[in-house]
């Protein structure tokens, strides 16, 4: 195969995408909110298909339990639906069902997934293995031409429906969209997966919903215990979104980054479940490490090309659940101890260098408007600024925390060239940040529909306290 380098990576080949804003220029006065608030989250119908499910198709009875179910919920009611480059790719969501055909359902795991596509609605399905030509490989059991894909009861309805008719041991659950961390963007004006606000966590363009963060948990709390929570979107690894879902699964699954939109293997995940079911979760942690790995060393397959992936910088890890719990606590102490000993210049410091991810504007390279920063790496630099041994030693017991504790497994590969970092000194996990930028524009909070002080890490702990007095230290 030859290999031809590519010098850029388009949106469309991205698990996300952008607000489109103009870093000089914010032009946000079209948008309006209509006021922040906490959202109301109400119960979700316990166990009723959404209105329109076609019933007719439901096979009887559940199967017999297996080890695993891995419910897949692909929403490519998007830009991911269809996408390409040079005419030689896209269908991704159709791409990774492939994948997934190559192993199908076994003995040991169910594969079950609902695929939504843009402008047809969505089909609930076992994937078989495909044998032949004549073989599809999958079985409907389930098809709704007006399903809302962004509709949290949905995701509840399918992890419900799918446990009942699919019983396991152990369940998977992976939510696949876009992904744009703990920010809710209003959608007033655009649609979900084009133009301005191409970023969010299942996002429906057909239906223009898609679910917040105070929603991801309760999904977990109303549809029931997951073993594992894979995300395969952007930015859905920091501490705001997990700590919403602390209490639903056992072990997290995500990137602090961007994520092609390629995704996982899923062939090579079902072969590594059916080699060994009674993986412990740090064997598959390694596992997906050395995949992610491989794959960047490897380049991304487009048709007859391969895309060198040596300067995309990319971040994987895996956090566990338990001690999510004691993230607050963690933070106030570090907070604490930095605020209370006045370090001013360790936080100016740490504001100005730390490792921060994908800005809501795509021209600014120098990440003045990127709101998410790795917390490992931010405390550190504060530690090794900070003039008094109590700062220095919150600092040192936050990283230790992290690396030790929170963050099972963590990969960063390759470097933001632009910024003068490499992503091997991410920790694992992201959090809100004090933006670059000395000057921030009043209706860049417009593109918010959630108020960060409303999330439940906020409620918990004194971050957004901490946030509001380093935004001082940093633009006084």
């Amino acid at each position: 195969m030859n290999k031809k380098a590519l010098s850029i990576i388009p949106a469309a080949l991205l698990m996300c995408g952008s607000f489109g804003l103009n870093a000089q220029e914010f032009n946000l006065d079209s948008l309006t909110l209509s006021g922040v608030t906490a959202i109301e989250v109400p119960e979700a119908l316990e166990d009723v298909l959404p209105q329109g499910e076609d019933k007719s198709r439901a096979k009887p009875g559940p199967l017999a339990r297996k080890e695993w179910t891995v419910l897949v919920f692909m929403n490519a009611k998007n830009d991911l639906s269809e996408s390409s480059l040079l005419g030689l790719v896209g269908k991704w969501a159709e791409r990774d069902i492939k994948e997934m055909k190559q192993v199908g359902t076994t003995d040991k795991v169910n594969i079950v997934v609902e695929h939504g596509k843009a402008g047809e609605g969505s089909r609930r399905l076992l994937i078989n293995k495909k044998g032949g030509f004549f073989s599809s490989g999958e079985t409907r059991y389930s098809e709704d031409k007006n399903s809302d894909m962004g509709d949290y009861r949905r995701v509840i309805d399918f992890v419900k429906w799918g446990k009942r008719t699919f019983p396991a041991k152990k369940y998977m659950l992976v939510l696949w969209n876009h992904g744009l961390g703990w920010i809710d963007p209003n959608l007033q004006q655009h649609a979900a997966g084009t133009g301005t606000d191409n970023k969010g966590i299942l996002f429906d363009d057909d239906t223009k919903n898609y679910v917040r963060t105070h929603q991801l948990g309760e999904i977990l709390r109303q549809a029931g215990y997951v073993d594992i929570l894979m995300q395969n979107a952007c930015l859905q690894q920091m501490a705001e979104v997990l700590y919403e879902m602390k209490d639903g699964a056992g072990l997290f699954v995500g990137s602090e980054e961007t994520m092609l939109a390629q995704g996982f293997d899923y062939e090579q995940l079902l072969k590594f479940m059916n080699a060994d079911t009674g993986f412990t979760d740090e064997k598959f942690s390694d596992f997906l490490m050395q995949w992610y790995r491989d794959f960047y060393a490897g380049g991304m397959s487009i048709g007859p090309l391969t895309m060198p992936l040596d300067s995309i910088p990319a971040q994987l890890s895996t956090v566990r659940s338990g001690p999510l719990s004691e993230l607050p606590s963690r933070l106030d102490a570090f907070t604490a101890a930095v605020m209370a000993n006045n370090e001013t210049g360790a936080v100016r410091k740490a504001v100005a260098d730390v490792l921060r991810f994908t800005s809501v504007d795509p021209s600014d390279k120098k990440k003045l408007f990127a709101y998410y920063a790795d917390l490992y790496d931010f405390a550190g630099i504060v530690g090794r600024n900070a003039r008094s041994q109590e700062a220095r030693q919150a600092a040192g017991d936050l990283q230790g925390f992290i690396k030790e504790r929170l963050v099972m497994r963590n990969v960063g590969i390759n470097a933001d060239a632009e910024n003068g970092y490499a992503y091997s000194r991410t920790g694992g996990i992201a959090i809100n940040m004090t933006l670059k930028a000395k000057t921030v524009p009043p209706q860049l909070a417009q593109i918010h529909e959630t108020d960060y002080s409303t999330l439940s890490l906020s409620r918990d702990s004194q971050w957004d306290e901490f946030l509001a007095w380093t935004d001082g230290v940093w633009r006084n």
